[in-house]
């Protein structure tokens, strides 16, 4: 009786989140599905097709660019960017907290606070071929003007510094709780025993910090896949669609071209894709540190 009376207890307590994945989730993802099988348009036709969308996205240009696109700025922002946090993170951690730590720390952050839309103006200046920071930076060590943003081969990778930059004081945050959560008494038991820098990193740091960095990983993971508003305002998915992502193809075949049932299927090969990514990620970084 008590058991039973726990159990009811507990899913009213959990009923509004469960409504709210519902109503915000579970049924615009059928919804979503079952909109993938048409041809619909937002203001007239709603004709069943079968799987004929999924057959002309998958045999689509646009949609295997758009996806080498987004995989290839995956690959390049997300390694890089943990690493970078994570050195950051170790800096900050063996400073002592002072005032001028704390401000230090605030400017690290301040970018997050900025929607990626303002970073990409900001950015758009930076990279500005003709007068832009980065070139006149270059110019002081020799190395002359770059396209940047302007051209093909660049285009990704200064997209990708953009989406750093504007990330990187989120994960130091995380990584660095993590880091002052760890018991100096290892270390201090790791030097007595003749242990160095880098071992007390491999051994102790990078296993008791798993958490965090498996939670970092996964979130940067899945904010770089579906990455939008930063090639939407800094190149509109040029120059020719080097940087058109996966959202900007959903974005212009529903709110443009009114091909939802095609925008429907790009937004479940994303869904799936997602899934098995963080998936993938919790398996094969989570470690147990019980022991």
């Amino acid at each position: 009786m008590n058991t039973s009376l726990h159990t009811r207890r507990a899913y009213i307590f959990l009923a509004p989140a469960l409504f709210f994945v519902l109503v915000l989730f579970i049924i615009p993802l059928g919804y979503n599905v079952l909109i993938s099988f048409f041809d619909w348009s937002a203001v007239g036709r709603k004709q069943f097709n079968g799987i004929e969308n999924y057959v002309k996205v998958l045999g689509s240009e646009r949609f295997l660019n758009a996806a080498g696109n987004t995989m290839y700025f995956t690959a390049l922002a997300v390694p890089i960017g943990v690493a970078l946090s994570l050195i950051v993170a170790l800096g900050f951690n063996a400073l002592f907290i002072t005032r001028i730590t704390g401000f230090i720390r605030a400017l690290y952050f301040a970018p997050v606070v900025a929607s990626l839309t303002a970073v990409a103006f900001v950015w758009l200046w930076i990279f500005n071929p003709s007068y832009g920071l980065a070139n006149e930076v270059l110019g002081i060590f020799g190395i002359g003007p770059q396209p940047w943003l302007t051209d093909e081969s660049q285009a990704v990778p200064a997209l990708a510094i953009m989406y750093i930059w504007a990330r990187l004081g989120f994960n130091v945050i995380i990584l660095l709780a993590g880091l002052q959560a760890i018991d100096r008494s290892y270390y201090e038991a790791a030097r007595i025993d003749g242990a160095g820098p880098f071992k007390m990193f491999w051994s102790i740091t990078l296993p008791l910090l798993n958490r965090q960095m498996v939670l970092v990983i996964s979130v940067e993971v899945m904010n770089a896949i579906k990455l939008f508003e930063l090639p939407f305002v800094a190149t509109k998915g040029g120059p020719v669609g080097s940087t058109r992502s996966i959202v900007m193809e959903i974005y212009e075949l529903a709110f443009r071209a009114d091909r939802w049932g095609e925008a429907a299927v790009y937004v479940i090969f994303l869904f799936i894709f997602l899934l098995v990514v963080t998936g993938l990620i919790r398996k094969l970084f989570t470690r147990d540190i019980s022991e």
